[in-house]
């Protein structure tokens, strides 16, 4: 079993340039889950697939309660998920 993780703070990475994706994390209501904000051409395209990629990621490092805001250009869902990590580093997940 995972431990439960919080942020601590607000944490970003990564760039709006194409084939990558801005993630930014902030803490969020212990309770209130992943809250998940796109922005971006793949938006109406990869929406659900996008989302479970950002919940998987954040499950997998125990953080169930965050917002969630990313802008993209076409990024791959190894990209999102770099990103995804880095912003939670950033953001105190770990600390």
């Amino acid at each position: 079993m995972v431990e439960i993780v919080r942020l601590r703070r607000e944490g970003s990475a990564g760039t709006e340039e194409r084939e990558d994706c801005m993630v930014r994390l902030s803490p969020a209501e212990p309770g209130s889950g992943i809250r998940i904000e796109i922005e971006g051409k793949s938006r109406d395209f990869f929406r659900d697939e996008v989302f479970k990629v950002f919940e998987t990621t954040l499950k997998g490092m125990g953080i169930v309660d965050a917002n969630v805001w990313s802008k993209g250009q076409s990024p791959l869902n190894f990209t999102i998920i770099a990103r995804t990590k880095a912003a939670a580093i950033k953001a105190g997940a770990f600390e």
